[in-house]
């Protein structure tokens, strides 16, 4: 072939490269080399990891470099959507954390393990702007919408948090209402929100609730000793079950 044709003069005798082991290296090399670089792309999920493991560094610049990436390459990924919102509200850029959590939240609307996530993080983000109407409306479109403890909870984080001590306090009521006979989180969210309002024997009275929901919870162990109070069997009290046209009135 032509292409395998010396174009320097060759003494009669002297070796040729053509066809000896180096040239069959060489061209096998040149063959492959596109597909190794190929190859070495990173995926959008690989992206989303390293963007992830710089998050968790405090690099929350390269974080969303590299989530941005992941998200260029897959626009659709709900996991990426929801991982730039969490980078936006460490960057302090809540509205743009808006964007990302609600499209993550449109992607993948009921997912039993993203869409509680996604929605805490949409709530703080509506917070951060200080947009206390919509977020009022959001908390209570998805407490209509699931009316799950998680729900519930949330409402009442972020009534607490907006200066509404008694419709926190509902809200919190409901969650217990409405939670997993053996789930504390409700009692300790309760102690948490009363301890913040300074009523200590009501913070108490939840974290003893919570202690007999679940015997052996450290969390709720340590936040007895806050108050002084050896967590045990004997301060354990059982909490009460309202009846629900009582509790949701």
């Amino acid at each position: 072939m032509a292409i395998l044709e010396s174009k320097s003069p060759r003494t009669p005798g002297s070796p040729s490269i053509l066809g000896s082991p180096f040239a069959v290296i060489l061209m096998g090399a040149a063959l492959c080399l596109p597909l190794l670089l190929t190859g070495c792309q990173k995926t959008a999920a690989n992206l989303r990891e390293d963007g992830r493991l710089a998050l968790n560094r405090g690099q929350a610049a390269t974080a969303l470099e590299k989530t941005q990436q992941a998200a260029d390459i897959d626009p659709g990924s709900a996991p990426t959507q929801y991982q730039l919102g969490m980078i936006y509200l460490e960057l302090d850029q809540p509205l743009q954390a808006q964007y990302a959590l609600e499209k993550a939240h449109a992607i993948r609307p009921n997912d039993l393990e993203l869409t509680p996530k996604t929605l805490d993080a949409l709530a703080e983000s509506l917070y951060r702007q200080d947009r206390m109407a919509n977020l009022f409306e959001f908390l209570d479109k998805q407490v209509k919408t699931n009316t799950t403890t998680r729900d519930y909870l949330r409402q009442g984080e972020y009534l607490a948090k907006a200066g509404d001590p008694d419709a926190a306090r509902l809200a919190f009521r409901k969650a217990a209402y409405f939670a997993n006979e053996k789930d504390p989180q409700p009692y300790i969210a309760i102690a948490d929100f009363y301890t913040s309002i300074g009523d200590q024997p009501n913070a108490i009275i939840s974290l003893r609730y919570a202690n007999y929901v679940d015997p052996g919870n450290l969390d709720v162990a340590e936040r007895l000793r806050r108050f002084d109070i050896v967590p045990g069997p004997t301060i354990a009290q059982a909490p009460p079950k309202p009846e629900k046209p009582a509790l949701l009135r």
